[in-house]
């Protein structure tokens, strides 16, 4: 309790002098001031938050149409063997997500500083039923490097 009244004896008293408390007047004329401009920067937030949700509602429908053009697994499947090799995966389900775990090697003559992945799932006609993008850094020639991807 003691804590308690010598925080408010410290923090309050001294913001009381510096907004003018010897005229109450003025006082009350800050705080309405301080009040109001809270009042619109939480309604230009709340403006913001709608413009960012109609723009995410947008890409998603953008991004769900691109995604039932390119449905089909490909013809050619092949994983080089001078590129990246992906070994050991494995997942498990967490919830109503699945988590794949597993170790990619950098079989490349190359450093990368940067390595994007996607990872995608395929039913038995070949429609992609879910797909997520990882990356891993700094994945230098000759590294292996283990990845965990999550796809609900």
């Amino acid at each position: 309790m003691k804590k308690i009244l010598i925080f408010l004896i410290f923090c309050i008293i001294p913001s009381f002098l510096l907004l003018g408390a010897s005229n109450p007047e003025q006082v009350l004329k800050k705080l309405d001031s301080i009040e109001k401009t809270i009042s619109d920067l939480s309604f230009r937030i709340l403006a913001l938050e709608k413009r960012i949700i109609s723009l995410e509602e947008k890409f998603l429908l953008e991004r769900s149409e691109t995604e039932a053009q390119f449905k089909r697994i490909p013809d050619v499947f092949k994983q080089s063997d001078e590129d990246f090799s992906i070994v050991n995966v494995t997942y498990e389900t967490h919830y109503n997500d699945t988590i794949f775990k597993g170790n990619i090697i950098n079989k490349s003559n190359k450093d990368y500083k940067y390595a994007l992945f996607k990872i995608s799932v395929y039913d038995k006609k070949g429609a992609v039923l879910a797909s997520n993008d990882f990356y891993i850094l700094n994945m230098d020639r000759g590294t292996r490097r283990s990845f965990e991807a999550t796809m609900g």
